[in-house]
C-alpha cells in the first residue's frame, strides 16, 4: 500500500516546457481523500515552488533546496544551513574559474553576482524566484543563513567546476551535480533522500510504503529510501540503474500515468474533473 509519493521537478513531474501536467490538482485532490501524501523533491528554491504550486502550495509537501529545507503544511520549516566558513571558501574559489556563477540560496531571497550574463540570469530565472543581482564583495554578507550553494557553468562544470570544488572541501560538504550546467553545495548530510527519510518518520511511513520518481543524480538519494522506485526514462542511464523500475519519461507525463496505473486510478477521470 502506497502511502508517501515524492517526486523531483525538473525533468520529472515538468514537461519540457517546465509547466506542470494539468491532471496534478485532480490527482492531488484523490491521494488527499485516500489519505496519501504527495511531496515535491526538489533543488529549486521554497518560493520558486510554492509560486510554481500557487493554490496548490497550502497543503503540499516540500522538500526544497535538495533538501536544505523541509515544508510540512502547517508546521515551522525545518532549515538546514551552511556555516559562513563555507559559503566564503566556495565564494574564494568561484572567483578563480572564470565560467562558474555562484547563486546563494536562502529561506526568502536568492543572490547572484551582478556581473553574471545576461544569458546567465535568464538560466538563474528558469529555476529560481525572488532573485537579486548584487555585487560580488556583497555575496559575503548575505543577511540570510545560506541553505544551499548552487554552481551554474554552462561550459567546463564536468571537467573543471567539479573535480575544482571536490578538491577544495573534499568531504566536508554534500556536493551534487544537480543539471547539466549545476552543481549544489550544502550542508553535510543534506540530500533528497535523507529528506525524505525525514518525512518518512514524521509520518509514520516505512519505504515498503514510499513511491519516488527522478531523473538525475541527486534524486538517487531517494531512490534508497523507497521499495518503488522510478527513474524516468529521460534520465541518463547511470540514473536508470539506481532504480527499480522505469516510468514514461516527462515529455509523456510519466508521473501521473505510473501513479494512476500503481493506485488504480482512471486518468480519464482526472482529466475530467
Amino acid at each position: 500500500m502506497i502511502r508517501l509519493i515524492a517526486s523531483d521537478m525538473d525533468g520529472t513531474l515538468l514537461d519540457p516546457e517546465k509547466q506542470l501536467p494539468p491532471q496534478l490538482p485532480a490527482l492531488m485532490a484523490e491521494l488527499y481523500r485516500r489519505d496519501v501524501v504527495f511531496a515535491v523533491a526538489s533543488g529549486r528554491s521554497r518560493v520558486a515552488l510554492t509560486s510554481l504550486f500557487g493554490n496548490l502550495a497550502e497543503e503540499t509537501f516540500f522538500l526544497c533546496d535538495n533538501g536544505a529545507c523541509v515544508i510540512v503544511p502547517h508546521r515551522p520549516p525545518i532549515l538546514t544551513t551552511l556555516p559562513q566558513q563555507a559559503v566564503r571558501q566556495v565564494l574564494d574559489l568561484c572567483r578563480t574559474l572564470p565560467h562558474t556563477v555562484p547563486v546563494l540560496c536562502a529561506f526568502h531571497h536568492i543572490d547572484f553576482p551582478e556581473d553574471a550574463a545576461p544569458a546567465v540570469q535568464e538560466e538563474i530565472s528558469r529555476f529560481y524566484r525572488n532573485f537579486r543581482a548584487v555585487p560580488y564583495t556583497q555575496l559575503y554578507q548575505m543577511e540570510e543563513p545560506v541553505l544551499k550553494i548552487a554552481l551554474y557553468d554552462p561550459q567546463t562544470l564536468k571537467f573543471v567546476t567539479v573535480p575544482a570544488v571536490r578538491d577544495a572541501l573534499g568531504d566536508a560538504y554534500e556536493q551534487i551535480v544537480s543539471g547539466a550546467c549545476w552543481m549544489d553545495v550544502m550542508q553535510t548530510g543534506v540530500t533528497k533522500g535523507a529528506a525524505l527519510q525525514q518525512l518518512q518518520q514524521c509520518l509514520g511511513v516505512s519505504a515498503a510504503e514510499t513511491m519516488v520518481f527522478g531523473d538525475y543524480d541527486n534524486d538517487t538519494s531517494m531512490f534508497l529510501c523507497a521499495a518503488h522506485s522510478y527513474a524516468m526514462a529521460n534520465a541518463p542511464e547511470r540514473v536508470r540503474n539506481c532504480a527499480k523500475f522505469c516510468a514514461p519519461s516527462n515529455a509523456e507525463n510519466g508521473v501521473i500515468r505510473v501513479i494512476c496505473e500503481q493506485l488504480g486510478i482512471r486518468l480519464q477521470s482526472l482529466c475530467d474533473a
